[in-house]
């Protein structure tokens, strides 16, 4: 049975018939339903105010990854792929366009989207004013994890003037943002770099979260739409990540996430044109691993200082359970990633983790610490096995663009975790990989 989301346009308005509804989602404080907290009132209204087109989108991201927090994927018959209606608000022009979002949400998510517009007219209440006295060259989405970080430092040393556009959910990721966006501002200037760091929160069950990238990039969208109309959006993503290809067979389609596969970005391109949202969605790094990213940053001393204090973590709230510090767990697949990345630059360190997986032999076998680490080693024997095959990238999707860079991509990559796990791992991976 489908979940009917009903998104309010404005504090007044609510669903003729709450019945029906599974949930409604407000921006603004409701007497019942959800309350999606937010400081959305930072975004410029000037030098320009961006369009009906803008709130439009970013309105509809916002009612998008609420109902993906609301709905539980265990009440679907697969226990996975949900049913979801949601009725949102639109602009009049935005009206027979709603639907073309709709394939694009369900390949990011994996469930079956409905999208009922309802003509309203609504205004998001931006109040902010751009007072510095210079242009931005490019609006970059800044996660504070490792890519995002090197996209900032390649494009700030190449001359850029950059806004660095954050999304938090919880305290603690934007402290991290905060920290790394202060150490940009301090080495190249304040006339060079602003930082923007935007809340949108709604505490809810669902954790598998897979449509967050679209509201991050509508988030961006709606800075650049208050200067040019074709500022470009950098989405620094490496290449390896965003094919994400499936580990094992139990993997394919959403079950590995697809934030930024080039699939997502081409027809959220496409989608958003329609629209007359023109800005390029630009990711300079789809042919490169994240360890490549890595090795040819144009800023290493800045990039190896502020290394340690990025976030690339699944779980990065799991060490408050031990009443440690907040950092990368260690046994998630974005920290394992992360750490064949770093041993490419001879920057790894079991210590700055959690966990150890190569030095802690228990993981191995833990049902659920252990089950990322398990897939990637099945992946790498794979691999190895039967060496390098277009069917893992082809069962994540279709692939606009060149083929062979995208092999060639997830070849360094498989190459690059190789490495890493060759040089330092223990002997009970060994012998699990057979080595």
């Amino acid at each position: 049975m489908a979940a009917r989301i009903f998104v309010r346009g404005h504090p007044q308005e609510t669903p003729h018939t709450p019945e029906k509804y599974a949930a409604d989602i407000s921006l603004w404080p409701p007497t019942s339903g959800f309350t999606v907290h937010h400081n959305l009132q930072q975004l410029w209204a000037n030098p320009r105010l961006p369009s009906s087109e803008y709130q439009s989108l970013l309105l509809l991201a916002i009612g998008v990854w609420a109902t993906d927090k609301l709905v539980f994927r265990s009440t679907a018959a697969d226990a996975w792929t949900r049913e979801l209606v949601l009725e949102v608000p639109a602009s009049p022009a935005w009206m027979a366009l709603v639907a073309g979002l709709t394939p694009i949400l369900e390949f990011l998510t994996g469930d079956r989207w409905q999208l009922v517009p309802r003509p309203l007219q609504y205004d998001l209440s931006f109040q902010a004013e751009w007072r510095l006295d210079w242009q931005p060259d490019l609006v970059c989405l800044f996660s504070g994890g490792i890519d995002s970080l090197v996209g900032a430092i390649d494009f700030l040393e190449a001359g850029y003037r950059l806004i660095l556009v954050s999304h938090y959910d919880y305290g603690q990721l934007a402290g991290y943002q905060k920290h790394l966006a202060a150490a940009l501002t301090q080495h190249y200037g304040a006339e060079r770099v602003h930082h923007l760091g935007l809340r949108v929160q709604l505490e809810a069950p669902e954790l598998s979260l897979r449509s967050r990238s679209l509201l991050f990039i509508a988030l961006g969208l709606t800075v650049a739409g208050a200067f040019k109309p074709r500022l470009p959006l950098l989405v620094p993503e490496n290449g390896f990540i965003s094919l994400n290809p499936p580990l094992t067979l139990n993997r394919l389609g959403s079950y590995s996430t697809r934030t930024t596969h080039p699939y997502v970005l081409q027809n959220l391109q496409d989608f958003c044109r329609q629209v007359k949202i023109f800005h390029p969605l630009v990711n300079p790094y789809q042919g490169q691993t994240k360890g490549e990213m890595l090795a040819s940053s144009r800023g290493q001393e800045l990039l190896r200082a502020l290394l340690p204090q990025t976030l690339s973590c699944s779980h990065p709230v799991v060490a408050r359970w031990h009443r440690q510090t907040q950092g990368n767990c260690g046994y998630c697949f974005p920290c394992l990633l992360r750490r064949a990345a770093l041993h490419r630059i001879g920057a790894d360190q079991g210590q700055d983790y959690l966990y150890d997986v190569l030095t802690d032999d228990r993981l191995l076998t833990n049902r659920a610490r252990g089950a990322d680490l398990r897939s990637l080693l099945f992946a790498l024997k794979t691999w190895e096995d039967i060496g390098p095959t277009p069917s893992l990238l082809w069962r994540t999707g279709p692939l606009p663009g060149e083929f062979d860079l995208k092999l060639r991509v997830l070849a360094a990559g498989m190459a690059e975790i190789k490495s890493w796990l060759q040089s330092q791992a223990r002997p009970g991976l060994r012998r699990y990989l057979g080595w």
